[in-house]
This record gives C-alpha cells, structure tokens and sequence, in this order.
C-alpha cells in the first residue's frame, strides 16, 4: 500500500532525515521518501498501517500533517 503526506512545518532538510527515520521504525512501514521541496511524505507499507497512523507519527515528530 502506498500513502502520500502533505507535511507542513520542515525547515531544512535535517527534517527530512529525521522523519524519514521516525515513519521508518513504525512496524509495517517498508519504504519512506520525504521530499523537502515539495513538503510532502511517500510512505509504502502494509496494509495493517492505517493513514490516521502516519499523521499521528508525522504530528508527534512536530510537523502538521494532512
């Protein structure tokens, strides 16, 4: 399953590599690509990891999520 994030809130792109690693050790969560530029997260993952999930995970690391 695929999922795209819109993130609002990074500033540089240590954000990015911080979120890529906290999205990466949710369990389910095979691949994560955040892209700065755009402000947005694809996430591919099991199916047993809800969307509502993701933007409690984004939300949690201090981003708004949507």
């Amino acid at each position: 399953m695929r999922t795209h994030v819109r993130i609002v809130g990074m500033s540089c792109r240590k954000c990015v590599a911080g979120l890529e690693a906290t999205l990466a050790s949710l369990p389910g969560v095979l691949r994560v690509t955040v892209h700065f530029e755009h402000g947005d997260a694809e996430i591919e993952h099991d199916a047993a990891l809800s969307r509502e999930r993701l933007l409690e995970t984004v939300e949690a690391a201090g981003y708004d999520a949507v």
